[in-house]
């Protein structure tokens, strides 16, 4: 029988809340450069760099999150090649952990796309 590594099983665990801090790290990132750059005025494509820098970020984090819950969902998330009753508990655990990550990102991403950067 093959097992999987612990290493390999517990970052595919967390990849989900992985990606929500890197969405978060980049948001509030992304405000702290403009604000220090003092870009606030700066626009791109006809919108805030702000605005569309989150947005890019956000859309690439929500892509992602729902890799990882399309994964858990379908039997290729982590743990596929333990035993039977873990790989079950690590998929659900890995969709729970992704579903919860969709909705943070949502509620860092939004409200940073209305305030201005700088505001």
């Amino acid at each position: 029988m093959e097992k999987t590594a612990f290493t390999a099983t517990f970052t595919g665990m967390m990849s989900a809340f992985l990606i929500w801090a890197a969405h978060f790290a980049a948001v509030y990132g992304i405000n702290g450069l403009i604000c220090a750059r003092e870009w606030d005025g700066v626009e791109l494509y006809g919108h805030p760099v702000a605005v569309v820098l989150i947005l890019g970020a956000t859309a690439i984090a929500l892509l992602l999150a729902a890799g990882v819950l399309a994964a858990a969902l379908w039997g290729a998330a982590p743990g596929r090649r333990t035993s039977e009753d873990p790989r079950r508990f690590i998929r659900l655990f890995t969709a729970l952990a992704a579903a919860g990550s969709l909705v943070a990102i949502l509620w860092n991403g939004l409200p940073a796309l209305q305030v201005p950067a700088c505001g």
